[in-house]
């Protein structure tokens, strides 16, 4: 799928690829999506940038760098990816001349946001101050989509807390889990887009200007920051792990502690009953009328100090 924003002199248009020529146009942004075999070939001849260079950009594993080829910059980068789980995906930004492709394999909602802005608002706000700017702003919108998931993981783990401490008989420990899966996958995406921002702040590229690296350099700042809250919460996630298998052990303390008690307070009755339940003529109280009764009097008074002497060590 291929959408594409030509914008000069305040006013923002969508071409088809064939309409495609970057002299009309003061910016042209191409957002491919999940690109057909005959897409990435037009696509390929109309910017002059080989299939295979293309399709790095398509792959989700690639690892984040800064590429500068001949005639063009290429920027792949780590995005959140909601799918059943949230991870992250690798996509690629291509920069050539007044052209800005972005080119990925899954649906990422930032890139997503990004359009619905400059189709519902002013463009010029993103887009008349050049290439580089709007490089900007494009990672920023992931950073900002990072920073939402990791604030809402912090909802998250402060509703599976009160679960820990209010209601001790559920198991949240798959909860846990998965929210750790989800920020190890943020720590290594972060990670690398550090190094990416690292580069282009530092680095005078001919795309970004000398504001565009201080609004970069900002977003480097603000990455560290995120990666800090990412480590917290992980080691608050490890903490919780810790506390519900200990409460997990302390149920089954419990449950132990019952039937043992249970076990205790029966041994002992049917242990007479089971003597007196032998095949013998002669035994204590076997002739005698109350004997019946006797024996469960004594049974009786049994259970009665069992019972006492696990109220008094507070078993019970």
């Amino acid at each position: 799928m291929l959408k594409i924003l030509g914008y000069r002199d305040g006013t923002l248009n969508k071409i088809n690829l064939e309409e495609l020529d970057n002299n009309h146009y003061d910016l042209i942004w191409i957002d491919c999506y999940a690109p057909s075999n005959e897409e990435l070939l037009k696509l390929s001849n109309k910017i002059n940038i080989g299939i295979d260079e293309l399709k790095v950009g398509l792959d989700e594993q690639e690892v984040p760098r800064v590429e500068e080829e001949d005639d063009y910059y290429l920027i792949i980068y780590k995005a959140p990816l909601f799918e059943e789980d949230v991870t992250t995906t690798s996509f690629g930004i291509y920069v050539k001349g007044n052209i800005i492709l972005t080119l990925h394999s899954d649906k990422i909602k930032s890139i997503g946001r990004i359009y619905n802005l400059l189709n519902s608002k002013k463009p010029k706000i993103f887009l008349e101050k050049g290439t580089g700017f709007f490089l900007y702003t494009l990672l920023n919108q992931i950073t900002l989509n990072y920073s939402r998931i990791i604030l809402n993981l912090e909802d998250e783990l402060d509703r599976l807390e009160d679960i820990l401490l209010q209601d001790q008989g559920k198991n949240v420990t798959e909860e846990i889990l998965q929210l750790r899966k989800t920020l190890v996958y943020f720590h290594k995406a972060l990670v690398s887009n550090k190094d990416v921002l690292s580069i282009l702040k530092r680095k005078y590229l001919p795309i970004t200007t000398q504001e565009d690296r201080e609004h970069i350099e900002d977003l480097y700042y603000d990455t560290l920051q995120l990666i800090d809250m990412e480590t917290t919460y992980r080691e608050l996630l490890v903490s919780m792990m810790d506390m519900s298998l200990s409460l997990e052990n302390i149920r089954m303390n419990q449950i132990m502690k019952i039937l043992t008690m249970v076990t205790t307070v029966f041994a002992v009755p049917v242990w007479i009953t089971g003597v007196y339940g032998m095949n013998f003529k002669y035994m204590p109280l076997l002739n005698n009328p109350y004997g019946f009764w006797i024996v469960m009097g004594i049974v009786v008074i049994v259970i009665i100090i069992l019972l006492y002497i696990f109220i008094r060590e507070k078993w019970i």
